[in-house]
C-alpha cells in the first residue's frame, strides 16, 4: 500500500511546497497536480529543475486530461496534444500515471461533448478515443486511471466499466472515486467485486450529498472534512481492500473552508486517518 499526497488537499500550494509537505508528513509518492507543474513551468523553470526536490519522492500520478470523447475534428486533435504533452512530461519526471477525465468538465461551457447521444454510440466513441490515448501513453511508458465524472453523461460505474472493455487497452483503468462514485450511485458491494487489476489507484474522499443524487460541476457536496460526510468510509475502505488491490492511495480534499487551514497539518491529519480506516 502506497499512501501519496493529493496536491488538491494543499490546493493554495505551489509546486515545490506541495513536493515539501510530502516529505515532511511521510507519504511515500506524490499525486503531482498538471495545472501547478505547468504553472512552474510557464515561469521558466526547467523540468529537470524539479529533480533535486523530489528525491526519494515518486510523482505516482498526475492531473488531468479532461473531455475525453471529443469528436470534432480541431478539438480531436486538441485532445491527441494535450496527451502527448502531458504524457511527455509525466514520463520525464517518471510518473506511470495520467488522469482522464468524462466531459463536459464544465456544463456551462460551449463544450457539450456527447451530451445526448444514445449510450451505445457515446460508448464506441468514447473507447475510440481511449485507444488513441492508450497508444500515445504506451510510447511514453504510461496508464491511464479514468474518472467519470458524477455530473456528466458518463458517470456510473456500469458505464467506466464498459468503457474499459470496449477499449480493450491494459494500460487504461479506474481510479476508485469515493465521491463520485457514492454521488453516481455505486455501491460498495459492487467495489468490492471489481477486478484489482483495473484499479489503478483510490481517491480517498466524502460526500455531504446523499447516496446517488449526483453532484454538480460546482462540487458543493465536497466541502467536508474526510469523516464528517454520509460516505460509510471503512465500509468502502474495506471493499477495496476485498478486491485485493494494494497500490496507491491518496486523500482528496475539495474544500474551500479546509483549504485555508495549515496543509502541512491538513496532509498530516488525512494521511493518519486513511492509515487508522486502512487497518
Amino acid at each position: 500500500m502506497l499512501i501519496a499526497l493529493q496536491s488538491l488537499e494543499t490546493m493554495h500550494c505551489n509546486l515545490l511546497t506541495d513536493i515539501q509537505i510530502a516529505k515532511e508528513t511521510g507519504h511515500a509518492g506524490i499525486e503531482m497536480n498538471g495545472t501547478k507543474l505547468k504553472r512552474y513551468l510557464a515561469q521558466g523553470y526547467k523540468i529537470e529543475s524539479l529533480a533535486p526536490h523530489l528525491e526519494g519522492l515518486p510523482v505516482v500520478a498526475m492531473t488531468y486530461i479532461q473531455d475525453i470523447e471529443r469528436q470534432e475534428p480541431a478539438q480531436y486533435a486538441a485532445l491527441l496534444q494535450e496527451c502527448e504533452r502531458l504524457c511527455g512530461l509525466a514520463q520525464k519526471l517518471g510518473c506511470g500515471m495520467v488522469q482522464l477525465l468524462t466531459g463536459p468538465l464544465d456544463p456551462g461551457g460551449a463544450y457539450k461533448g456527447l451530451t445526448g447521444a444514445p449510450w451505445p454510440e457515446m460508448r464506441r466513441l468514447t473507447a475510440k478515443n481511449l485507444r488513441a490515448l492508450s497508444d500515445i501513453g504506451k510510447a511514453h511508458k504510461v496508464r491511464f486511471f479514468l474518472e467519470a465524472l458524477t455530473w456528466t453523461p458518463v458517470y456510473k460505474l456500469e458505464q467506466a466499466l464498459e468503457l474499459l472493455d470496449a477499449t480493450e487497452r491494459d494500460n487504461v483503468g479506474l481510479v476508485v472515486d469515493f465521491w463520485h462514485l457514492w454521488d453516481g450511485g455505486a455501491t460498495a458491494e459492487q467495489i468490492a467485486k471489481l477486478n484489482k487489476d483495473i484499479i489503478f489507484c483510490v481517491h480517498f474522499c466524502d460526500s455531504l450529498e446523499p447516496w446517488g443524487q449526483r453532484g454538480t460541476f460546482e462540487q458543493r457536496g465536497r466541502d467536508v472534512w474526510t469523516g464528517g460526510g454520509r460516505i460509510p468510509l471503512k465500509e468502502w475502505v474495506d471493499a477495496v481492500l476485498a478486491t485485493g488491490f494494494d497500490g496507491v492511495w491518496s486523500c482528496e480534499l475539495l474544500s474551500p473552508k479546509y483549504w485555508e487551514l495549515d496543509p502541512r497539518k491538513t496532509a498530516h491529519d488525512l494521511k493518519a486517518f486513511l492509515e487508522y480506516m486502512l487497518v
